[in-house]
This record gives structure tokens, sequence and C-alpha cells, in this order.
């Protein structure tokens, strides 16, 4: 059949990912081999390099998949809500625990995170208000950053505690513990000269109503 190759390339990728993932659960993806990939997935170097150049484009395809699983669009209640996507993140890392462990709970090092939290920036990002018009209470890169660490905490937390929590309600904690901030900061803010503008018109008689 004509699908085959491609079912075959997707089995040896998957392999291949597999191989790297459970290679970085025991120790930083700086320290693995191509040749550690290779013995683990038992497949030949020519095989690895029919495929890939080097080990950071194995790691690249994975972390690609995580966009791809996170960035889907929202469906259902969730596509109307602020952070839309974000029950679209603990599923994928629920579904998909291995590659999850490997980017943000387990030993890779500093730039297998940088790379996996980068992603999870993008998707935080698109979240937020366009309008680059819209002043915002915080720069919009401030509440990035924000957004960001707490997915990153929750799915550190969610990774090693082994609680048995499910999407839905991991999802519930982050949205109870982030939205409120990220709705305050949403806010437009008050322009310096409009507040003393109102200060200046307004401030003494409203100070002597509430005296």
């Amino acid at each position: 059949m004509v699908t085959t190759p491609d079912r075959r390339v997707r089995r040896t990728r998957r392999a291949l990912l597999d191989a790297l993932l459970a290679l970085m659960a025991d120790k930083p993806f700086d320290a693995i081999t191509v040749a550690d990939v290779i013995d683990r997935a038992d497949v030949g170097r020519s095989t690895f390099y029919n495929h890939y150049t080097d080990k950071a484009g194995l790691l690249a395809d994975g972390l690609a998949a995580f966009r791809a699983a996170v960035e889907q669009p929202a469906c259902g209640p969730a596509a109307g809500r602020l952070l839309p996507h974000s029950l679209n993140v603990f599923s994928h890392v629920h579904a998909h625990q291995p590659l999850a462990r490997a980017l943000f709970a387990g030993p890779a090092g500093a730039p297998v995170l940088h790379q996996a939290q980068a992603v999870l920036a993008d998707v935080v990002r698109a979240d937020l208000p366009s309008d680059p018009h819209e002043m915002l209470a915080v720069p919009t890169e401030a509440l990035v950053g924000f957004v960001t660490g707490a997915y990153l905490s929750l799915l550190r937390w969610w990774l090693d505690s082994d609680t048995g929590n499910t999407p839905q309600e991991v999802d519930r904690m982050f949205r109870a513990l982030v939205v409120p901030g990220v709705r305050a900061a949403a806010r437009p803010a008050v322009a310096p000269h409009a507040g003393a503008a109102r200060t200046a018109s307004g401030g003494t008689g409203a100070a002597t109503a509430r005296a």
C-alpha cells in the first residue's frame, strides 16, 4: 500500500522518541548520545540518520508534537473562556506522560526545560488580548511569564505527586489560582494624566463626601 512507508517512518520515529524519553528519565539530555538512543530503540545507526541529523532533531519532533496538541482549538465551553487552551495542556500531559516527565519533571536539564517553557509561553501569548493599542495593567510579557510559571509549577507538582487527579481537576486548580490575577492584569490600565485629572477635579469633593 502507498501508506506503508509512511507508517514505517512513523513507527521508527516513535521508537526513537520513546527511547530518548526513557533515557531522559534517568539522565540529562546533554549526557545522552545517539548511540544510547539507537541501542535503546534497537535500530541501526543508519536508520537513525535516515530520519534525523542529531538527537536535537529527535527532541524537536517531540516538542513539535506537544505544541501541535496543546494548540488545538479549544472545544465546547472552554472555547469562550479566558485562557481557553489550559485544559488542552493538562489533557495532553496526562495522555503523554513519558514526554511530559522528560520535558517538565525529569533531569533533562535547563536547555530542554527552556524549549518546553517557550512552547507554553507561545500558547499563553496567543490566549491573551492581542490588541496592540490596549493598555494593560501590567506589561504583556510579564503576564505571559506569570501564567507560564504557573503552568510549570502545577505540572511539576502533578507529575511528581502521583495524586491521581484528572486533567479536569488540575485545570480547575490552575484556573482558580491564575484566572483572577489574569483578569485583574488584563483590565485597561488608567493613564497617569487621567488619574491626575480626576484627582484635581473631584478629589476634594469626594474626600469631603466620604468624611
